[in-house]
This record gives C-alpha cells, sequence and structure tokens, in this order.
C-alpha cells in the first residue's frame, strides 16, 4: 500500500521539524495547502536574520522573501537591512535590531514593539520620534546602550506617541526632557547615569510643562559611579504624576535616609497617595571610622514594618551584608527594574 507524508498526522510532522533547520522547513512545507502551512506556522511567524556565517546569511534572505508577509517578529543581527528589505515582513508586531544600527523605520501597520540592543545612538533620535508621514502604531520601545542617550528639546516641537519605553539616559536634564516630549506614557524604565541636584533646581525655572498624567509605573536604575540623595530621588519623583501605581529602583547611595522606610512612607503618604505597589534594591555605601558602630539590618528593616508597608510592598523585605558596600535591603523578589517592560492590565 503506498502513503504519502500528507496522511501522517501533524505530531508526526513536528517531530520531523525537530530534525530540521528552520530553511529547509519552509521549503519543505510551506505553501503546499493549508493544512500543512498551519501545522508549520511556528516556523513562519518569527525570523532571526544574522551574519554568522555566508550560507545562513543567503538562506535567511530567501526566507525573508518567502515567509514575510506571514512574520510576526523579526530580529536582525550584527547585519544592516534597508528599510525596503525590512518592509518585506509587512506585518510584524516586533522589530529587534541587536548590534546593528537601524535606518528609518519603514511604516509598518502593525509594528508596535521596537528594540534597539547595543546599537549606534547617532540616530535613536529619529527611531523614537518619526517623521509624519510614518503610519507606525508602535507604541512600546526598549533601548539597550553603553552610551547614555542625550535627549534634545526640539524646535519646532516634536511629541511621542510611545506609551511604553526602557532606556538609557545621560542625566536628569534628559529625563525631563523625555517627559515633555512623550506625553502619552505609560510606563517608563530608566537607566540614570548622572544627577546634578544643581541642574534641577535651574531645570525647574526654565522649563514649565506638564508631566504625562497617563504614566503609571517608574522604574529608576542608576549607575554604580552616582552616589543619588534621597533629596534627589524625591526631586526625580517630583517631576512625574501624582498618579503613579507602581514604582521599582535600583540606586547605589551614601546617604542613610534612602534607606529609612519613615522617611518613604511620609513622602510617598503626602504625594503618591495611588501607589499600591513599590519595589527596591538600595545598596548603601558607607565608611564606618574607628569605633563607630555599623548599622545593623534588623534595625534597617524595622523602619520598613509598618501597616502602610504591608499594603504597598506584597514581598517581604529583606538585605545583606558586601564588602564592596555596606548593606543592600531588597524587596523580594529583586525589583522588575531590570526587566525590559511591564504591562499594567
Amino acid at each position: 500500500m503506498t502513503t504519502s507524508l500528507e496522511y501522517l498526522p501533524d505530531e508526526i510532522f513536528l517531530i520531523i521539524c525537530q530534525y530540521l533547520s528552520q530553511y529547509d522547513i519552509v521549503l519543505a512545507f510551506f505553501g503546499l495547502n493549508n493544512r500543512l502551512n498551519c501545522t508549520i506556522s511556528q516556523f513562519t511567524q518569527t525570523l532571526i536574520i544574522s551574519n554568522e556565517n555566508c550560507s545562513i546569511h543567503r538562506e535567511n534572505y530567501q526566507l525573508l522573501s518567502i515567509i514575510g508577509p506571514y512574520l510576526h517578529s523579526l530580529t536582525i543581527k550584527n547585519i544592516h537591512l534597508s528599510s525596503s528589505e525590512i518592509s518585506i515582513a509587512s506585518n510584524i508586531q516586533e522589530l529587534t535590531f541587536i548590534h546593528t544600527q537601524p535606518d528609518d523605520i519603514p511604516p509598518l501597520r502593525n509594528l508596535t514593539d521596537l528594540n534597539i540592543i547595543y546599537g549606534s545612538t547617532i540616530k535613536l533620535i529619529d527611531v523614537l520620534f518619526p517623521k509624519k508621514n510614518n503610519k507606525n502604531n508602535l507604541h512600546s520601545v526598549y533601548i539597550a546602550s553603553i552610551s547614555p542617550l542625550k535627549i534634545p528639546i526640539f524646535s519646532p516641537q516634536k511629541f511621542s506617541k510611545i506609551k511604553q519605553l526602557a532606556i538609557p539616559l545621560q542625566s536628569f536634564d534628559d529625563l525631563v526632557h523625555l517627559l515633555y516630549i512623550c506625553s502619552e506614557l505609560t510606563c517608563l524604565n530608566v537607566i540614570l547615569q548622572t544627577c546634578n541636584i544643581i541642574n534641577i533646581q535651574n531645570l525647574d525655572k526654565q522649563l514649565t510643562f506638564e508631566t504625562p498624567s497617563t504614566l503609571r509605573s517608574f522604574s529608576l536604575r542608576t549607575t554604580y559611579d552616582l552616589n543619588i540623595s534621597f533629596n534627589q530621588l524625591k526631586c526625580i519623583l517630583k517631576h512625574l504624576t501624582s498618579k503613579l501605581e507602581h514604582i521599582s529602583i535600583e540606586i547605589y547611595t551614601e546617604d542613610i535616609s534612602c534607606i529609612d522606610g519613615q522617611q518613604w512612607e511620609n513622602y510617598l503618604k503626602e504625594n503618591l497617595s495611588e501607589l499600591n505597589y513599590f519595589e527596591f534594591l538600595i545598596l548603601l555605601r558607607k565608611d564606618y571610622s574607628h569605633g563607630t558602630k555599623p548599622l545593623q539590618i534588623p534595625e534597617v528593616i524595622k523602619t520598613f514594618q509598618s501597616a502602610y508597608w504591608s499594603k504597598i510592598t506584597p514581598q517581604n523585605i529583606t538585605g545583606y551584608y558586601d564588602r564592596l558596600v555596606s548593606i543592600c535591603i531588597h524587596t523580594e523578589i529583586i525589583p522588575t527594574v531590570r526587566r525590559r517592560r511591564y504591562f499594567l492590565y
């Protein structure tokens, strides 16, 4: 009795696919009939194009030409693709660049998520604020870069419709400019390199603007070299909406006030009445002179043991001693500030 691959159950096809490359699967089974297209759909929705070797590079280009309109996600790694080549993936929802410089993002009607990982920062501002005729529905952007970004104030003014953003910034000035430009933000995840209190005071005099009233989640992470104080943290939060619901911080500091739960409670109660979730990882660096008793973690944690903190931090608060820093206290699990983004439903 003659048998045909077409009579095999879907499970057998999927087992066969485990031994084949994406290129072989698409060339062997895609486009033969609707059933096979549905069975191998997981191999036609995501594509990574890289320059690992010449043959794979050619295969990826051929795959892009075949399954481009069916892709949901496209990743471009260590190689340049022109806007017209990216446009072949006309229905993608997520576009990722890794170690490559993006050109202008082509008008992709379904594109919502853009990730730029260790690419050049030269054109990132143009990527964040595309041309007026660009018809993307981009609302979520993640940027990872060794060089923090400078955010200009545009003349004439430009405004972005981005709603969720993770970005490394050079200074507090850039954070203020970003809040001015991105007026529809709901989630903001920032890595901050410098925070000059004098500049903060000068900015308050120079700029008058409304921060995004839609902002509900804010994450702040500072670099190891930045010694941030409690007053500086309050200045940063002052520039955000009072309607924040979620705050996550990871900071290095020499200011003991930053690990004082009572001071945090007083400030948050007065200024952020709608806050219902607060995560933190606070590393205190402090040299104790001879004969000075170092802080004890149980004493610090006691300042966070009140009815307020039992509602605002759903995890336990704990800590540890470290030879590079004096002590570290944090909520469990470690804050989401290290995640790319998170969503509020």
